[in-house]
């Protein structure tokens, strides 16, 4: 089956925002699996050791759905107006940043396997070094959150007023924007507050939620939208 650049587009973005989903909801210690308080780093990592197989393996999948994703991205960048484009960048290097923690997270696994086979001592150590790089990937976890949460913003709101190529209704990104809005405003203020992260830890999962419905909505508006030359002028011919 011969696929155009736009159902291309549109087809990784939806398998890569399936697989991405699939891969974070299997996480052990962060999703469904053996969950731990997130700011536990030493549970965490324990949990992650404790299902290594799992743990070696979501990060695979989860970079494989970010690159498919990453396509669908840069596709429909291809063609949409410079407003979504700027929203569009702004994602695509929140999902860099994504694929960058999951690396760091194999790295993690590791360590928690040795703190588990080691003696008292040993553990300790390995946990420690476990505990430096869990703070790094939670720092990364800040920037591309942000990064994320603005670039949803301006691509709903540049979609609102030129929504080519994918045609969602606009009162939809006007929403999609100020849910995404009152997102980086809650999870600012959760960053600073351990109290507010659990009690908004429900918000979290339901604005997730959405923003993965959203991602699914946009890949298949591109399968199904119309040929024509995108608007970067760099891509016309002179």
């Amino acid at each position: 089956m011969r696929l155009t650049e736009k159902q291309l587009g549109g087809w990784s973005l939806l398998l890569g925002t399936l697989a991405v989903a699939v891969g974070y909801v299997l996480s052990p210690g962060r999703g469904a699996v053996d969950t731990v308080p997130s700011t536990s780093l030493n549970d965490l990592t324990l949990a992650m050791a404790r299902n290594a197989t799992l743990s070696y393996t979501v990060p695979v999948v989860i970079i494989c759905g970010a690159l498919l994703m990453l396509n669908g991205l840069v596709t429909l960048r291809r063609y949409a107006a410079p407003v979504p484009r700027l929203g569009l960048l702004a994602m695509a290097i929140a999902l860099v940043i994504q694929m960058t923690m999951r690396g760091l997270d194999y790295m993690i696994v590791g360590m928690g396997l040795a703190a588990l086979e080691s003696d008292p001592a040993r553990s300790e150590e390995w946990l420690q070094s476990a505990l430096h790089m869990q703070r790094m990937v939670w720092g990364l976890h800040f920037t591309s959150s942000v990064a994320g949460y603005i670039g949803i913003v301006t691509l709903a709101l540049g979609l609102a007023f030129r929504p080519e190529p994918v045609r969602l209704p606009p009162a939809l990104n006007g929403i999609v924007a100020l849910l995404a809005v009152a997102s980086l405003v809650v999870f600012i203020s959760a960053w600073h507050s351990n109290a507010l992260e659990l009690a908004f830890a429900p918000v979290f999962a339901a604005m997730s939620v959405a923003g993965l419905v959203y991602m699914g909505l946009l890949g298949r508006g591109l399968v199904s939208s119309t040929d024509r030359q995108p608007d970067n002028p760099e891509t016309e011919p002179n």
